[in-house]
């Protein structure tokens, strides 16, 4: 009976069950759980470092990253869900940091970096003014105020015409530096070279140890100095000088110290330094014309020059090369004979071979133009001079120039003479020099034979000047003849003039020397003073040719 009543029940549960269901809203089933789709990490692993304090991170984090576990290398870790963490060292030293990215599907990235750290702060630094500065150099001085509690592995200067903030190793910037031990607080010097003229540039020092490089502040900027400029403006030549032009258009900075002109018959780029000749200006005017004399050219002689300025730091700036062409020296054609005793020199250099003899004991001395043993003289005793007797000191037409510093006139005195010495045979001309009697001053005789058949004492043709003359002091002579006309200048002055003379060339008496500071044995008249630049031509000199020779 109670199992009839148990069974009774169940069915009457059941039957409820299936009412109550019945009367409800339809129900789902949950349908099956799937798998999380992941993707694997990945990054670069970054560290800023602080003395001891590290910040890291994860760069160019990808993928699925549920937590990072980071170890620090020093047996201590830590695990976090964001991509940062920082950690304080409590020793120095370097260490080995792993950093593993990790997600809930099993993916790992392990990622490794070692980072150094110390105690160390940046260093500090300063930065001295200029001590020097030029168109292209410029040295600064700068000081290390702090180590930063580590050792320096280096400090210098960096500098940049570009860039406001110059930074060691870029490619805008310039470095120079040292990596010596240097004392705190102790000035360091360091050249700057190969610098643009006139440049803006900015420049601070710095200073590297285990933290980093410390810099100078403020950044501090200086300027190169300008070169300086010159132009040529033009030239005027002679035929053994020339007069050239230039202006100084900016003295530069810092000024130039010299100025000149420097030129060359062989260099077409002349300098001051190789074997060029120059002279020196002082103090030309800023933007005035300046004239520079070129003396002791060669004639018909094509010259380069340029000007230029020295700076003080020794550089030379040229401004452009120009060119001129001397004139042609007429003075050098018809020479028969040209000795100017320059430096002792005895030899003819017309090329005809007419050298200078020296008879007993001659001196070389000062010549008119301050030259040491640059002319001759004669004691008035027994010493002169000769040239051999040959075809070319017998000339149809003749001009003699001769320098002449007589140290006392007072009595007859051999200027020049072609005769034999031994007996004053073959006599051709002469020019003698003695005291004018009765008058102040001297009197100067000339003389060519003609229509004499070279006979002893005839046809003397005279020309004779009377003059002033100032003892030991240099004059000059020149006689000229051609055809029936004859000559005679002194210190550029023409004191004798003649158109009428018997025949129109001079007797041609083959055998006598021409001498100078003698006549002949019996007769001697030594010429007592100085002789110089003696110069014989086979033909009439011009006015304008004596000036010239006057004026050299």
């Amino acid at each position: 009976m109670k199992s009839l009543s148990t069974n009774i029940l169940r069915v009457s549960l059941v039957c409820l069950l299936g009412v109550i269901l019945l009367g409800c809203e339809k129900w789902e089933l949950p349908s099956r759980k799937t798998k999380r789709n992941c993707v694997k990490p990945a990054g670069s692993l970054e560290a800023q470092i602080q003395q001891k304090k590290v910040d890291f991170s994860i760069a160019n984090s990808s993928g699925t990253i549920d937590k990072i576990t980071w170890d620090f290398g020093n047996g201590s870790s830590t695990v976090t869900t964001g991509l940062t963490v920082s950690y304080t060292y409590p020793a120095s030293g370097s260490f080995s940091v792993k950093a593993t990215l990790s997600n809930t599907c099993n993916e790992e990235t392990v990622l490794l970096r070692t980072v150094t750290v110390a105690d160390a702060a940046l260093p500090t630094v300063s930065l001295q003014p200029a001590s020097e500065l030029s168109v292209n150099a410029a040295t600064f001085g700068m000081t290390v105020t702090s180590t930063g509690n580590a050792n320096l592995t280096s400090y210098g200067i960096v500098y940049s015409s570009t860039n406001p903030v110059p930074e060691r190793g870029k490619p805008d910037a310039t470095t120079l530096y040292k990596d010596e031990s240097i004392a705190l607080n102790t000035p360091v010097s360091f050249n700057l070279t190969n610098l643009q003229p006139n440049t803006l540039y900015y420049i601070r020092s710095f200073a590297v140890n285990l933290a980093g490089a410390g810099y100078s502040s403020p950044v501090q900027t200086f300027r190169t100095g300008s070169k300086p400029s010159l132009s040529n403006m033009g030239a005027t030549p002679g035929v053994t000088t020339g007069n050239v032009n230039f202006v100084v258009t900016n003295t530069g900075s810092p000024a130039a110290i010299e100025y000149g002109i420097c030129y060359s018959a062989s260099n077409p780029n002349p300098e001051i330094n190789n074997n060029s000749n120059s002279v020196k200006v002082a103090n030309p005017a800023l933007g005035t014309n300046t004239v520079v004399a070129l003396l002791d050219l060669t004639p018909n002689t094509k010259y380069y020059y340029r000007a230029y300025a020295k700076l003080p730091s020794g550089e030379i700036v040229y401004s452009t090369t120009d060119s001129f062409t001397t004139q042609v020296d007429t003075l050098a054609q018809d020479l028969i004979a040209s000795v100017s005793f320059t430096d002792g020199s005895k030899l003819d250099v017309s090329g005809n071979n007419n050298h200078v003899i020296l008879v007993d004991n001659p001196t070389f001395v000062t010549d008119r133009k301050g030259k040491a043993n640059s002319a001759i003289q004669l004691d008035g005793q027994n010493d002169y001079f000769f040239m051999a007797e040959n075809s070319t000191l017998r000339p149809a037409s003749l001009s003699i120039s001769i320098w002449i510093k007589p140290i006392t006139v007072d009595r007859w005195m051999q200027i020049y003479n072609k005769s034999r010495f031994s007996d004053g045979a073959n006599e051709m001309y002469s020019s003698l020099i003695r005291p004018n009697v009765g008058a102040a001053g001297i009197v100067i005789n000339t003389d060519i034979k003609q229509n004499s058949n070279c006979q002893g004492g005839l046809g003397w043709q005279t020309f004779t000047f009377t003059s002033g003359l100032q003892l030991n002091t240099w004059h000059h002579v020149v006689m000229t003849y051609s055809g029936r006309s004859a000559r005679m200048y002194f210190d550029n002055v023409l004191l004798y003039t003649t158109e009428n003379l018997p025949k129109n060339t001079i007797d041609e008496c083959i055998g006598g020397d021409l001498k100078f500071g003698a006549q002949a044995l019996n007769i001697p008249n030594y010429f007592y003073g100085s002789m110089d630049d003696i110069r014989i031509y086979k033909r009439a000199l011009t006015p304008s040719e004596v000036q010239t020779l006057y004026n050299q």
